[in-house]
């Protein structure tokens, strides 16, 4: 049992102890003795977590960006809503051109969740955020000159010291808002842009089954708090997983305080995708200094409407995606802190290509 355990919503099962990130001082920060089994991996590696952190750091703050041909498969996938990525030396070509266009920027780790072990190889959700200064044009339009800060998750599989697949989301809207660019017109300028492999996610049908992969006490609650509150509607059942005085940080930098306020976001998000339906396809866990945070990759699928987060000129009855990662904070049985990534601009720019 963790210490924080006794209270949640879910038995978690016993496991390694590994880094902890958040809120630690500075021996804490520094301690380098092994915690976990990592067959494969570099011996300097303590655990999955301190593998994620660390490479992330030295690749993109301390430049290292050859050391992806040691730390990605050869032949490694790379998902987001702006295509596939495949092989280490696309992720090479791709993070050099993410430095080149964010000349200043930062990394900064809030969460890293994970499950799996070094036979089987590991999963990890990876929730962080950069500050950068929009100096060079972008995808999303013209260089302003302003600062901006968004989050970040990218999900990975990874074994014998190899990323082989993952998931990337960037929280673009907060980007191209805090920049001064329009919505619109970043999200159409992205339509116009072609990709050389597309990702495309299928529409659910009441015939899929739920994925067997996802399964335990802390999968059955992720499912019950997507079933509950997005799939059915019901938003009167939000103060049943989040605490009264929750926050939410969400996609496009937008915080809420208080359950009233946490249904007021889902019902603005969905308004977007009226039809839309969450489908989870991952659930892991962490147990960090300041609580047990459950993380969740799930993909929102359905048509495109006016009036929401997605605002009031792209087409409308378009077939979108949204993917997102959230990860929950507990204390005690309830939510008391949430970060949800999702990239809007990316939704925008299918309704505006379909």
């Amino acid at each position: 049992m963790t210490e924080h355990q006794w209270a949640l919503p879910f038995i978690l099962p016993p496991r390694d102890s590994v880094r902890r990130i958040r809120k630690l001082g500075p021996s804490e920060a520094r301690e380098t003795h092994s915690r976990q089994p990592m067959a494969g991996f570099e011996a300097r590696f303590t655990d999955i977590v301190d593998y994620i952190v660390r490479i992330t750091d030295e690749i993109w703050q301390d430049r290292a960006v050859g050391y992806i041909r040691d730390t990605y498969d050869a032949e490694c996938t790379i998902y987001s809503q702006y295509g596939v990525t495949r092989t280490a030396e696309a992720v090479v070509r791709s993070t050099l051109a993410g430095i080149a266009s964010a000349p200043d920027g930062d990394t900064h780790h809030l969460n890293v969740a994970w499950s799996g072990d070094e036979l089987q190889g590991f999963y990890t959700a990876h929730l962080g955020f950069g500050r950068a200064t929009n100096v060079v044009p972008s995808l999303f339009g013209p260089a302003t000159g302003r600062a901006y800060v968004m989050r970040f998750a990218a999900d990975c599989v990874s074994r014998a010291n190899k990323i082989h697949t993952e998931w990337l989301v960037r929280d673009n809207g907060a980007m191209v808002r805090q920049v001064g660019l329009d919505a619109d017109d970043a999200a159409r300028l992205v339509a116009a842009t072609s990709v050389a492999e597309t990702y495309t996610v299928a529409a659910p049908t009441t015939l899929a089954p739920r994925n067997s992969e996802i399964q335990g006490p802390v999968e059955d609650w992720a499912h019950a708090l997507f079933d509950s509150i997005w799939n059915a509607r019901r938003f009167d059942r939000v103060s049943q997983f989040y605490a009264d005085d929750a926050v939410v940080h969400s996609g496009g930098a937008r915080v809420v305080h208080g359950v009233p306020a946490i249904a007021g976001l889902a019902i603005e998000i969905l308004a977007s995708i009226p039809d839309g339906t969450i489908q989870i396809e991952h659930v892991c866990w962490s147990d960090e200094s300041d609580g047990v945070i459950a993380a969740v990759r799930w993909v929102l699928v359905g048509t495109s409407a006016r009036g929401g987060i997605l605002g009031r000129q792209i087409p409308v009855g378009r077939p979108v995606y949204m993917m997102g990662s959230s990860h929950f904070r507990l204390n005690g049985p309830r939510i008391v802190e949430e970060w949800t990534v999702f990239d809007e601009i990316a939704v925008m720019a299918l309704a505006y290509r379909s």
